[in-house]
């Protein structure tokens, strides 16, 4: 009896092919940069007229978006490398303090630099979103990585090594802009939730203040 030979096996359409999940290392997606070290006392003293546009930790709020555009002006006593200076689609991550957050930086306001409390990534695109590699640095996954990484005891730092060293999942770009996305509408739900809360207790409160000044408040106060 001659054997029957296998069915070739038919080709996978696009939409049946399953994506297999890659890590890699962020130093092989991502150039990394120390930001700027201004020397001297006053190197950060706002300048009116100053050349240079200054990003400060504080202007990054906790979900990675700036909380003013109106970054101080400073006029550094050194010269600055024009590789300093900050392109649209570089990430901004804190390298000192516990906070873990991050920001895709996409504004275009000509000089403007990071101090040397920022690691300045500037991301392979045809790889990585900037705005996905600034949201894996924001999750709870990287968060708790550099909790073990940094170091001090007055002032904590995370090194350049460790923040190399970090192994992230890299999807392809399509998924990496739904994920963005869905990102961004998480969190303006959280803001609007919060913003919502705030109305909440602030006219609750305004009821109350009101209850406790009337002669009838025990009446006015449903519990």
């Amino acid at each position: 009896m001659t054997p029957t030979k296998p069915d070739k096996p038919k080709p996978l359409r696009e939409r049946d092919q399953i994506w297999q999940p890659q890590v890699t290392r962020l130093s092989s997606i991502a150039e990394i940069r120390m930001g700027v070290t201004l020397r001297g006392r006053d190197a950060t003293r706002p300048v009116p007229s100053g050349s240079y546009r200054l990003v400060r930790i504080g202007d990054i709020s906790q979900d990675g978006t700036l909380v003013n555009e109106e970054f101080v002006c400073i006029e550094p006593r050194q010269s600055v490398s024009e590789e300093l200076i900050l392109r649209s689609g570089d990430v901004l991550f804190p390298n000192r303090g516990t906070r873990t957050t991050a920001l895709a930086y996409r504004l275009d306001q000509g000089r403007t630099i990071a101090g040397a409390q920022f690691f300045v990534l500037r991301p392979e695109t045809t790889r990585v979103l900037p705005e996905y590699l600034a949201w894996f640095l924001r999750t709870e996954e990287a968060a708790n990585y550099f909790a073990g990484k940094r170091k001090g005891t007055y002032v904590q730092i995370i090194e350049r090594k460790d923040l190399a060293d970090l192994a992230m999942p890299l999807p392809p770009l399509a998924v990496q802009k739904k994920i963005v996305a869905a990102a961004a509408l998480a969190a303006e739900e959280r803001n609007l939730s919060e913003q919502l809360a705030r109305m909440k207790w602030s006219l609750t409160n305004g009821q109350l203040l009101q209850a406790a000044g009337s002669s009838g408040g025990d009446k006015a106060i449903s519990i």
